[in-house]
């Protein structure tokens, strides 16, 4: 008869102690929805005004998704030819690579624009080149491993198109 005690003390101690466990994943549920996520989708490029930026989907582009990133940043993300790519526009933020890792240039893979070279980097394997036009700042990443001169291409595409008339 004792151990039937003891057994059911024990029952109802540990029930006590497991109601308290509810609790916590609900107020860290909550803190966690306090959190705004800093990356919002938009329409179209018309939404880019407010960041100062004017940038357009490259020819050839497929499922296109238009984003302001921190209310500084605009953001396409689309695919060409199979191969995602991100870019990017800002009046207000410098860097928009995004990468954490080392950046290290490509030798020898450089897009050329008139007189201007932008030079295409390489991190974590996928190619990057970041460029500044005037007061504004553009950086197109591939999100996956693209043939150098595909990459090339596309930013002088894009460099062309953003490039203020007197250069």
């Amino acid at each position: 008869m004792d151990k039937r005690w003891l057994l059911l003390a024990i029952i109802f101690l540990l029930s006590g102690c497991a109601s308290e466990d509810p609790v916590k994943p609900e107020i860290q549920k909550e803190e966690r929805e306090e959190i705004p996520d800093p990356t919002v989708e938009v329409e179209g490029v018309w939404a880019f005004a407010g960041v100062g930026a004017d940038i357009e989907v490259p020819v050839g582009a497929e499922n296109a998704r238009y984003f302001i990133i921190s209310d500084k940043i605009a953001e396409i993300q689309f695919t060409r030819n199979g191969v995602p790519y991100s870019y990017r526009a800002s009046q207000l933020e410098d860097d928009l690579t995004g990468i954490q890792s080392q950046v290290q240039e490509v030798e020898g893979l450089q897009a050329v624009i008139g007189d201007h070279v932008i030079p295409i980097q390489e991190a974590d394997g996928r190619l990057i080149a970041v460029w500044r036009w005037g007061q504004i700042s553009y950086s197109l990443s591939a999100q996956e491993q693209v043939d150098g001169g595909i990459m090339r291409t596309l930013v002088e595409e894009l460099g062309r198109e953003t490039m203020p008339s007197q250069v």
